[in-house]
């Protein structure tokens, strides 16, 4: 795991084998901070490639963790796309993946809009409440007419599920 951070490639390269062939949870965290920290190449592609196909279900709480943590923040645009791509479903931080989307650029934005819209039910209704608002507001205050239509599209998105309630 340690190799994941290396300066030198072919090391890097190496634990990339070793985490693709028997890689586990502890692998997960490492990795996002390896992808964070690395400039854009083929082995980060890599990388993003490995997280977005991810098959253990508690690297979505290593994926929420991450978009919690302002260390990350550089790619949180790449996190929401992890969390779709890897078929996570959460619901209960719906109010999180809002605010990163509404916080970002475009990417953030349609990244956070997909997820949303794969929510089917929203059980806690504080969440739920929290989401709207933030999106509300991202609305009010935004000046970028794309922006402001992906917002629109989640906030017609986040009423649906608070009327099925």
């Amino acid at each position: 795991m340690k190799n994941l951070n290396s300066s030198d490639d072919k090391k890097v390269v190496i634990a990339l084998n070793k985490a693709d062939k028997n890689g586990d949870i502890k692998w997960v965290r490492p990795l996002v901070h390896a992808f964070r920290d690395r400039k854009n190449d083929a082995i980060r592609e890599r990388m993003g490639e490995m997280l977005s196909s991810i098959k253990i279900s508690s690297a979505e709480d290593v994926f929420i963790d991450e978009l919690e943590n302002s260390e990350s923040k550089s790619i949180h645009a790449d996190l929401l796309g992890f969390v779709w791509s890897a078929g996570f479903l959460v619901e209960g931080k719906v109010d999180l993946v809002v605010r990163i989307a509404t916080a970002g650029d475009f990417r953030a934005a349609m990244e956070g809009l997909t997820i949303v819209e794969q929510c089917e039910v929203i059980e806690d209704e504080l969440v739920l409440l929290d989401a709207i608002l933030t999106v509300r507001t991202a609305i009010q205050n935004n000046k970028d007419v794309a922006l402001t239509s992906l917002y629109q599209t989640m906030l017609d998105a986040l009423l649906k599920l608070e009327r099925a309630q």
